[in-house]
């Protein structure tokens, strides 16, 4: 099995129950408040370990308020080596959830910020070629991560969010797998956000012809285009959602997991639908990871069969 290099963002997340978000000019009561080990990166080493990955988390903390999230890399078996220490504050968010389950994010990114491109050469120097490297727009030196994971033989996976349109500069052609929802992946091809799934990842792959892409469509499911091969497309589960934080992490990290574990990318694509099915129904971000376990059992469980011609 392939090791796992995360090298992503950390944060300490404040989540707020709300009525409806908060508008302009508004001061608004919320109806609870919790206290979460998140972050995009932490969210998906957390789903890449309970999804069977062997993962190596790679990042900065603060020092002293970074407690709460050495406490999770070590409780879900992440491997810490390369985590960094700094005299700063660790990353944090302002997450609101309204009565939907939707939710809307302030990010801060504190130590996240502080990643040396000599600690990246150090850090890369530990994976081998056919590894997977994982990564999201929540740290600083994207660009040389990609391009020096690349020149490793590392498979780049890169989760193009929070999505700017500075992003296009970035070598993303040197990617093995790109991950991106219909919003992001208009605006990577220059097409309108209503653009048919089918016809949008189709000018994705003609774009990047040595990429992968998953494109995910919220409600309506995802859809996989593997080089050389068929798109696959995967319905979403019908669940309850009662908080969708770390949805698209645990997609992602069942996604990847399954892959580097040998499954085929339509079985790999259901797995990682199904956990994200499961998290959505439960309130927190590393909280509502399933295991793998969980993960099987549903799927044995459940007549619903998702993988279908066409969404």
């Amino acid at each position: 099995m392939s090791k796992i290099l995360n090298f992503g963002s950390l944060n300490i997340d404040y989540v707020y129950g709300v009525d409806h978000f908060v508008q302009p000019g508004e001061t608004l009561a919320s109806t609870s408040r919790n206290i979460f080990a998140g972050g995009k990166g932490l969210n998906q080493s957390v789903a890449l370990s309970r999804a069977g990955g062997e993962v190596y988390h790679a990042g900065a903390v603060g020092a002293d308020d970074s407690k709460v999230l050495l406490d999770e890399i070590a409780k879900n078996n992440i491997h810490d080596d390369f985590l960094k220490k700094r005299d700063i504050a660790s990353g944090h968010t302002i997450i609101q959830v309204d009565k939907h389950g939707q939710n809307c994010i302030l990010l801060f990114g504190g130590a996240n910020q502080s990643i040396t491109t000599q600690e990246i050469d150090d850090t890369l120097s530990h994976f081998n070629q056919g590894d997977y490297l994982i990564l999201q727009n929540e740290i600083n030196n994207i660009d040389y991560l990609i391009k020096e994971g690349s020149k490793r033989g590392l498979k780049v996976c890169f989760n193009v969010s929070p999505f700017t349109t500075k992003l296009l500069d970035l070598p993303l052609e040197l990617c093995s797998f790109l991950i991106v929802n219909e919003l992001e992946g208009a605006a990577m091809v220059g097409l309108k956000e209503d653009t048919d799934p089918y016809v949008l990842i189709e000018k994705l792959s003609d774009k990047y012809p040595n990429c992968a892409f998953v494109l995910t469509l919220g409600s309506r499911g995802s859809i996989l285009k593997e080089v050389g091969e068929d798109a696959v497309s995967c319905k979403s589960f019908k669940v309850k959602a009662i908080d969708t934080t770390a949805a698209g992490d645990t997609f992602l990290g069942f996604l990847i997991a399954s892959l580097s574990r040998g499954l085929k990318g339509k079985e790999a694509l259901k797995t990682a639908t199904a956990a994200s099915a499961i998290a959505v129904t439960r309130k927190g971000a590393t909280p509502s990871i399933p295991s793998l376990e969980e993960v099987q059992n549903f799927l044995k469980e459940t007549t619903v069969e998702v993988l279908v011609d066409k969404l």
